[in-house]
């Protein structure tokens, strides 16, 4: 696990003297690899990394060359099925220097050109040059779990894990991306390929980029996943595949030199992993981890440590506090180059911090809510079909007014909290609906809150979701049984995953020096969750009906039948009291006039009506200040 970063001369000019630079740009991402870096400077290419060290730690330093030495690889991630394109490499006359799966990559590439990537099954980003074509080319993974950033400068190409390397490069100016601060308001992050930066871009899961000396950019997809329904399989059927596929794929993402755990949150994701690892593993006994909160309605910690007991487990359980919060929020942006709305990150970051004094590697449970039906706003959509029976005039006139009625309370998730965010949107669009629950500010807020909007050509949030986002490979004509419930989920799994949760759980990792792995992103669990028919994911009041089903047999009932919480955090409370000073460093008038790019009235009156328990806009309030710390950290 690395971070990788370079850069290459369109002009052909010499880059042999600009190693300050790299080393700069090296430096900047220094906690994605603290064990060593490496640097490759020839004619116009400069390759650098940080490493990590997961596997082959004695010989497996980058870049790593060819026999020839005309190909050149800096890579980040891990590829599980190394070992086997290792056997099959050599079969075919390649010479290896290492164990490493950085070199089964570049002799893959030797063999195959782009087509090495269809052999590939890990998360990862790389840049290989070659130099007999004097051309690069960059792929990232197929569901976006490593990133990738880049951008031209004048006559420079120049990439890196992290932005914060790129802005290192003397030819990189600093500007805002005005039409990115609409998307970020709406969706509570940037999706790719955009970046709240000008000129910096984010290269798409599942795409590879090439650049040859003299020509322009080419980006195309590589990855286009199996989405036929399969109406006949059956519930038994479907259980036994899922089971071996994960089953599988943890294996897999068990392979490691050095020590390894499990984040375990007491959820249905978690728990299936624990499991399956805590048999496989031959660390014993294996780690987990675990964060609870001294507010009740926020705390799970009760159901993981029952779920470690039950396993065998060496538990680690972390309360997470105010104060704890506060100093997260101040290490977390050292490393943050862009906001993220989801207030998740902050305990993510700290559940990464306190498992990297006993572990270098750990597995979670990103995808499986996406991939098999599990979020109660997927439910929510059901209801909101059932409702749009009943004629708008009850619904208005009567449920709505009774609902806008109850008392505002900053509980987890409160009752009041949830069933006035469904009505607001209610008779919005599915898709649109969708994005305005997840999402915080709608456009003719924005309108409000912005002072220019500039929002007159967009119609509904979906068009603020750049049309790279959603490749027509995932939306393909759906023979499903609900094409509404298809597609909310092929949406969250196109956009809210890789730029939302992906982007907060390596940040939060990575900024630990801590490599995360993730089952069920592996792309054969991937395509068969697409091939089900949806009443195998959401039946009746049952959110994942297969996965329960699946593991009846294997976790306790307590774990199988409780509703999903979520991983939040008192922000509606904190906001109010514990974080209260940074609401008034940051909605500042003073220094939203500065900005010139909000209404200070409209901030006021959101403060006022949150603080006096009016309205409860914790999401909101939570994404501007998030905002607002990113235009401090980088512009002001």
């Amino acid at each position: 696990m690395c971070g990788i970063f370079g850069y290459l001369s369109q002009n052909r000019h010499d880059l042999s003297s600009t190693q300050s630079v790299l080393k700069a740009m090296g430096d900047a991402i220094y906690h994605r690899g603290p064990d060593e870096d490496g640097y490759y400077l020839n004619g116009p290419i400069a390759l650098g990394m940080r490493r990590l060290a997961i596997i082959d730690l004695s010989t497996g330093q980058q870049p790593i060359t060819n026999e020839d030495k005309t190909l050149w690889i800096v890579f980040n991630g891990e590829i599980y099925n190394y070992r086997d394109l290792y056997e099959k490499l050599i079969k075919l006359g390649h010479t290896f220097t290492s164990k490493s799966d950085t070199e089964c990559i570049v002799h893959l590439y030797e063999e195959y050109q782009e087509k090495c990537l269809d052999y590939l099954e890990g998360m990862f980003t790389f840049a290989i040059w070659n130099s007999q074509k004097q051309e690069l080319f960059i792929a990232r993974d197929r569901l976006g779990e490593k990133p990738l950033h880049y951008g031209t400068f004048g006559d420079t190409f120049i990439f890196g894990s992290e932005i914060k390397s790129i802005l290192k490069h003397p030819a990189v100016t600093v500007n805002p991306n005005q039409s990115a601060i609409s998307q970020y308001l709406s969706l509570e992050y940037v999706p790719s390929p955009d970046s709240l930066f000008s000129g910096i871009q984010k290269l798409l899961p599942g795409h590879y980029l090439t650049l040859k000396l003299g020509n322009s950019i080419t980006i195309k997809p590589y990855w286009h996943p199996k989405t036929q329904i399969n109406q006949n399989i059956t519930k038994d059927e479907a259980s036994s595949i899922f089971r071996n596929l994960l089953q599988e794929s943890i294996e897999k993402c068990l392979i490691s030199e050095v020590p390894l755990g499990v984040f375990l949150s007491g959820g249905l994701d978690s728990s299936a992993i624990a499991l399956f690892a805590s048999r496989l593993i031959n660390q014993k006994p294996l780690n987990s981890f675990s964060i609870g909160f001294e507010d009740k309605s926020f705390d799970e910690s009760i159901h993981a440590k029952a779920m470690a007991d039950k396993l065998g487990l060496n538990h680690h359980n972390y309360i997470f506090k105010a104060n704890i919060a506060r100093e997260c929020f101040n290490d977390l942006w050292k490393v943050l180059d862009e906001p993220i709305g989801d207030a998740s990150i902050i305990p993510s970051f700290f559940l990464a911090k306190m498992a990297r004094q006993s572990v270098t590697v750990a597995l979670a449970g990103e995808g499986g809510d996406e991939l098999f039906g599990g979020y109660p706003t997927y439910m929510a959509h059901n209801y909101a079909k059932s409702l749009s029976r009943i004629p708008k005039f009850i619904r208005h006139n009567f449920l709505e007014k009774f609902v806008l009625a109850l008392p505002v309370s900053h509980k987890n998730l409160s009752l009041d909290y949830k069933a006035k965010r469904f009505f607001k949107h209610l008779d919005s669009p599915y898709l649109t609906r969708h994005l305005r629950w997840m999402g915080s500010f709608n456009l003719s807020e924005q309108n409000q809150l912005l002072k220019t909007a500039n929002l007159s050509k967009v119609t509904n949030e979906l068009e603020l979701l750049n049309s790279g986002t959603l490749p027509k490979t995932l939306f393909p004509t759906l023979n499903g049984l609900d094409l509404e419930l298809d597609k909310v989920m092929l949406l969250d799994l196109a956009s809210y995953l890789p730029d939302d949760l992906l982007v907060k759980s390596d940040r939060a990792s990575m900024a630990n020096s801590l490599e995360l792995r993730l089952p069920f992103l592996n792309h054969k669990i991937v395509e068969f969750a697409l091939s089900l028919p949806t009443h195998l994911k959401i039946r009746e009041q049952t959110t994942k009906y297969l996965f329960r089903e699946a593991f009846k047999d294997l976790l306790p009932q307590d774990i199988l039948n409780r509703p999903k919480k979520g991983f939040g955090i008192p922000v509606a409370k904190w906001i109010n009291e514990d974080l209260k000073d940074l609401t008034i460093r940051f909605f500042d008038p003073k220094f939203i006039a500065q900005q010139e790019i909000f209404n200070n009235e409209y901030i006021a009156n959101m403060l006022y009506l949150h603080q006096e328990h009016k309205v409860d806009l914790r999401k909101e309030l939570w994404t501007l200040l998030m905002f607002q710390t990113w235009y401090d950290k980088f512009f002001n």
